[in-house]
């Protein structure tokens, strides 16, 4: 290739596995990790991305926030409360917990007219340069868990599975109707967050997924697919049993790829001809604590194992960086992603 791609097009290239003239990246942050890396690059939080070298524009929902009295729990659109005091996503309020009645619940209005404002305006400031998704994070199974609580779902999914079909069916309609304003808008491919990975296996058996969950992910994967637009999906953990189910429903692109818990060399080999990666490099160990050379070198075996074709994968964190990361290894990360992606 002659001229270097548009981040947007080495992004879209990569996602399809097709030829690119080197990897493209993207590394994410928490606000406490954003001012850490900032203060020692010595740039602005707006500079950071551009620093960073990041690919991917992820647009959010625009709604009023809304705190406690004492301002220690941020609520979400849905209503799920958030504590505010913690660096990382940590569940605060279920607001099913103590009534399940469905009818009577204030349901978000995806119809909203200014929903969507804010990602108006970041897809016009940014005039094409990044690759657009909106943030589908917390999409079915962790949006049915934060309204009516972790601990109450899994029993519920054993004792009253009817219920959570009807609550994850609530939850799908608002999604699919909100993706597709978002394709509306112009975006290039959708970005989907639903964990359902421990470190060693799924957090509940591949049937009751097969059931609760995959009918309504695939129509939610539709969406885009049917536009003609890749799909990108978070899930933590061990996923190894519904990697074939995903690929069937139409995933594009997997993320975290967690090195810990789904072997990159196993990963490509079967299923490298469906999926590209994104991630790959551990926020559990090697970037809090391997040192910068390890982190290059786990930088290297990752391209190595996941792009042998040098294409397919979006080199990355495996997770949103926290501040436990040394800024020094995220800095070894830049170093080492020109010399193995070029």
């Amino acid at each position: 290739m002659n001229n270097p791609l548009t981040k947007k097009e080495r992004m879209r290239r990569a996602l399809w596995r097709e030829p690119v003239d080197w990897l493209p990246c993207q590394t994410n942050y928490t606000p406490v990790m954003e001012k850490k890396l900032a203060d020692f690059f010595h740039l602005s939080a707006k500079e950071l991305p551009a620093r960073l070298n990041n690919h991917l524009l992820r647009l959010d929902l625009t709604y009023p926030k809304r705190l406690g009295a004492d301002g220690r729990i941020g609520y979400d659109w849905w209503g799920a409360g958030w504590d505010t005091r913690t660096e990382g996503c940590w569940h605060s309020f279920a607001p099913l917990i103590e009534n399940a009645d469905l009818s009577k619940f204030p349901w978000p209005d995806s119809s909203e007219p200014h929903l969507l404002d804010g990602a108006a305006k970041a897809l016009a400031e940014d005039h094409g340069r990044h690759f657009v998704a909106p943030n589908f994070g917390f999409c079915l199974f962790e949006r049915a868990w934060s309204l009516r609580g972790f601990d109450a779902l899994l029993m519920d999914m054993v004792e009253k599975p009817e219920w959570v079909e009807k609550l994850l069916e609530r939850i799908a309609e608002i999604q699919i109707a909100v993706a597709r304003r978002f394709v509306g808008l112009g975006v290039d491919g959708g970005y989907f967050g639903d964990d359902y990975g421990a470190q060693r296996g799924l957090l509940f058996s591949p049937t009751v997924w097969r059931r609760l969950l995959k009918p309504r992910l695939a129509r939610l994967f539709a969406v885009f697919r049917g536009a003609g637009l890749p799909v990108i999906l978070h899930s933590d953990g061990d996923i190894w049993a519904i990697l074939p189910d995903l690929v069937d429903i139409g995933l594009t692109c997997l993320n975290p790829v967690q090195p810990e818990v789904l072997e990159h060399e196993r990963l490509h080999r079967e299923f490298g001809r469906h999926l590209s990666f994104y991630g790959g490099i551990s926020t559990q160990t090697v970037m809090p604590g391997g040192t910068p050379a390890q982190v290059k070198q786990a930088s290297a075996v990752c391209v190595r194992q996941l792009a042998p074709q040098g294409t397919g994968l979006i080199l990355g964190p495996s997770h949103r960086m926290q501040s436990d990361i040394p800024a020094q290894n995220v800095a070894a990360l830049l170093e080492a992603w020109p010399q193995i992606s070029e």
